[in-house]
């Protein structure tokens, strides 16, 4: 009997650690910490609700995904990965289209997609409260990413899009979110910064907004150039190993194949061949429309006779002679090179989007009433990978087509004026020179204009500025707390998160 009641006794406590347990996730204490908390962010909390709200009805209005043209081509090397077979990187396909798909299908992949849009206006705001700035500046900085209905419409795409962004973000986030830096997140910084460089090659330049902020970030001498040394180091490992597997696979080192047609384009649209020394076999490629009436790059690139053209010569493949042909005309002609990419890239800091003459229709990136098909059926392969049969829901399409060509979009004026102010946040112009937030303005900012100027030299579309929403609201909203020192006063210790007399290269800078 006594032994009966010690081993009731001692089985007494299990059940009160249970209750233990519930206690610390839903008690009372916790469930007043989370009233409190949406007290704080309630309007991010709103903005929050609509962008998940805005998500749903595009995920039901468009079924089960939406297919572009490169679409078709990630799906087709989703079981080959033969980065010779298409002109994107693999990024995209093994770090999600083919992990995804191999447990659900498309509807799943754009579903993912989506939620990797809501992760990222979260992170954002989380990121810029953390810095100091206000709750209300730290919505703003979200609002692009949740709600403007370009970043919606490419979520739904089966598109690299998203993943791009995302990783970008993810370094600039892991880098900003605690000082001093140490070498681990310098690493992760940097490998991230690799990886968004196998999804998209023009991210080969994030290298360099890295390694700058790891220079300018903290304080040292030889400590500057072994955190330098850290992030460039866990770049080059990252985009290093994809290269090795490239030339395991196709006998090159290189990320993608599509460079070489990109540089055609671009060359074809400027290029003047009289006075240019030129090998005989690259003179077909010299187009025989004059120059007043050249077409756009993206055309030359994709849909001209001339590379096929060209009779090779021994030892040279076609992708050699597009890129030796446009090295040359480079050299030629580089203020017309220089004028031609410099006039793309403020193209996307117009206040209204529109189709310029010789660029991709915008239209490729709206909604539309209909079910999109770019003269290609999507029926097989959307039966191949499941998720039900392309169709539209008229109703809710209409309304998405509405809410983008009226007000749900951000005027690409306000982006540049957010890239403008990091950079001037940067210089340490005014109060921000006292800030300690001139590094986290400079990093988002020149990771931001580092991809859009790199995509801008081969040529210009709308679907290439989809990063500015991340990047330059992010650069701004910590630009505007550095300029005017308006601090969360709320916001436990704020002074130390955006000290307002910490030295330029102190390490609250990095942060």
């Amino acid at each position: 009997m006594c032994r009966a009641m010690r081993s009731y006794t001692a089985a007494v406590p299990e059940p009160t650690q249970r209750l233990d347990w519930r206690e610390r996730w839903f008690g009372d204490e916790t469930r007043a910490r989370v009233r409190l908390a949406a007290r704080r962010h309630w309007v991010f909390l709103v903005v929050l609700a609509a962008g998940v709200l805005l998500r749903v009805v595009t995920q039901i209005a468009y079924r089960p995904a939406l297919l572009y043209i490169d679409s078709y081509r990630y799906l087709g090397n989703l079981h080959d990965l033969d980065p010779a077979q298409t002109s994107q990187p693999l990024g995209y396909v093994l770090l999600l289209l083919r992990p995804v798909l191999a447990v659900g299908n498309l509807a799943v992949v754009a579903a993912v997609q989506h939620l990797i849009g809501l992760g990222m206006g979260v992170a954002i705001y989380a990121l810029v409260v953390r810095l100091g700035a206000r709750r209300w500046v730290a919505v703003l900085a979200a609002v692009p990413v949740l709600l403007d209905a370009y970043q919606l419409q490419i979520e739904q795409n089966i598109m690299s899009e998203t993943l791009f962004q995302a990783l970008i973000l993810g370094a600039v986030v892991a880098l900003l979110w605690k000082r001093p830096l140490t070498l681990p997140v310098l690493a992760v910084g940097g490998a991230l910064f690799g990886l968004a460089a196998t999804v998209r090659a023009v991210g080969v330049v994030l290298v360099v907004p890295g390694v700058v902020f790891a220079l300018v970030a903290g304080t040292g001498g030889w400590q500057r150039i072994v955190r330098a040394a850290t992030i460039g180091l866990a770049f080059v490992v990252v985009v290093g190993t994809y290269a090795g597997y490239y030339w395991i696979r196709a006998g090159d080192v290189a990320l993608s194949r599509g460079d070489a047609y990109l540089l055609y384009g671009r060359a074809a649209t400027i290029v003047d061949c009289r006075g240019l020394d030129l090998p005989d076999y690259e003179r077909v490629l010299c187009p025989e429309e004059p120059l007043d009436d050249r077409l756009g790059p993206n055309t030359y690139a994709h849909h001209s006779p001339y590379p096929g053209r060209v009779q090779l010569p021994p030892g040279k493949s076609r992708d050699d002679v597009l890129r030796d042909f446009s090295g040359r005309v480079f050299a030629h002609q580089p203020l017309d090179f220089a004028r031609h990419v410099t006039t793309d890239f403020v193209k996307g800091f117009t206040f209204r989007r529109t189709t310029f003459p010789g660029d991709v229709a915008l239209a490729r990136w709206q909604f539309q009433r209909d079910y999109p098909t770019h003269e290609q059926d999507p029926t097989p392969v959307v039966r191949t990978y499941g998720g039900g049969e392309p169709r539209v829901i008229e109703p809710l399409a209409v309304l998405l087509r509405g809410y983008q060509l009226s007000v749900g979009y951000v005027p690409g004026s306000v982006l540049g004026i957010a890239f403008v102010a990091g950079l001037v946040a940067a210089a340490g112009v005014g109060r921000a020179r006292r800030s300690g937030l001139r590094a986290a303005c400079l990093l988002p900012t020149l990771c931001g204009l580092g991809v859009l100027l790199a995509a801008d030299l081969f040529h210009f579309s709308w679907r290439y500025q989809l990063p500015a929403f991340v990047l330059a609201p992010l650069g701004g909203a910590l630009a505007l707390t550095a300029l005017t020192g308006w601090v969360e006063p709320s916001r436990p210790n704020a002074g130390s998160a955006a000290p307002t007399t910490a030295a330029p290269d102190s390490p609250s800078s990095a942060s």
